[in-house]
């Protein structure tokens, strides 16, 4: 693809300067240090694929060891174990309660949107065995998350118990035995019972019946998932939750979201423009939700942009145009 001129560098420059009366968004912003750089200059003096590698002796390229991951426990032994050693526990709780968080459950969100795709644009049998390997790929996920939590609790329990005081001289063994036995405890779960009540799972099957059944409620994700020994009747009221219809349109306007924003007071969604004019332009001015049937005071300062709301708006708004054509078109054929 051609390299952008300075010309059409310096108009999407000035696509990207938002608006001074639109609701701010606040983004982290990250740069990378020299330290970062330092180690992206020696990884590609490590590299031995490039085209200027330098040949192996003897004609044999030398394999790649990969990195060896440490007992982050090791170098406590079985010594009794302080509030200071407490505290390094806590950080290495918090280390895996960061990899939960930020490098795993972003991985959700890429396998619901590869979800949505193949249930709206495949069908037929070949297009059920791709939905049925990405939902497997979903189970996998909550599986990992599920043992990166068991670890994060373990290192935890142990924290609590020295904070109370209790005398621990065994902690390496005392923490492998702990996730052992919440890994035991998860395995011997049925399908039901790992996966019904993931908050993560059921916007996944949610997702994908929205695009296969538009303005139908979702049933109960039990009725997805077949019953096994040990699951509780389907009679079951705690386990019998079904989903609802997701409405993609704003209270206000009663059209699809446009660049939706949401109430962090009552949770309600609108677009951005008609909430504006709403509440008016002082940023501190309560009023009533316009939400049917909510009663809570809400203001500008209140509103929060939903980039994964609109994602799912334009979407909505996209299938609801296709079906329009296709509703059309088998009208001109009849």
């Amino acid at each position: 693809m051609p390299a952008a001129g300075p010309s059409r560098r310096k108009t999407a420059a000035r696509r990207r300067d938002p608006s001074e009366d639109r609701i701010e968004e606040d983004e982290p912003t990250q740069g990378r240090g020299q330290d970062e750089v330092d180690d992206d200059d020696e990884d590609d003096d490590d590299d031995d694929d490039g085209p200027n590698a330098r040949p192996a002796e003897n004609g044999v390229k030398k394999e790649k060891k990969a990195p060896v991951v440490e007992d982050p426990l090791k170098d406590f032994g079985d010594q009794p174990l302080d509030r200071a050693l407490g505290a390094k526990i806590a950080g290495i709780a918090s280390d895996w309660s960061l990899m939960r968080n930020i490098t795993h459950g972003p991985s959700y969100a890429i396998v619901r949107d590869v979800a949505v795709s193949l249930a709206e644009f495949t069908d037929g049998e070949k297009g059920q065995k791709a939905l049925l390997d990405v939902d497997n790929m979903m189970r996998e996920l909550l599986d990992t998350d599920n043992e990166l939590q068991v670890h994060e609790n373990a290192l935890n329990e142990i924290n609590q118990k020295i904070a109370q005081k209790e005398e621990i001289n065994d902690v390496v063994d005392r923490y492998q035995k702990e996730v052992q036995c919440k890994l035991d405890a998860y395995s011997k779960k049925t399908t039901r019972q790992k996966y019904a009540k993931s908050d993560d799972y059921v916007t996944f099957k949610q997702a994908i019946f929205e695009v296969q059944n538009p303005d139908t409620a979702m049933p109960p994700v039990t009725d997805f998932i077949p019953k096994e020994d040990g699951d509780d009747s389907d009679d079951d009221d705690d386990v019998q939750i079904g989903g609802v219809t997701q409405d993609y349109k704003c209270p206000l306007t009663l059209t699809i979201l446009v660049d939706p924003v949401t109430s962090t007071i009552c949770g309600h969604s609108f677009s951005q423009d008609s909430i504006k004019e709403f509440l008016g332009p002082n940023r501190a001015t309560k009023k009533e939700c316009p939400a049917a049937g909510c009663h809570k005071q809400i203001s500008l300062s209140d509103l929060k942009p939903n980039k994964e709301l609109a994602k799912k708006a334009k979407d909505a708004a996209r299938r609801e145009r296709a079906r329009e054509e296709d509703s059309d078109a088998e009208e001109v054929i009849e």
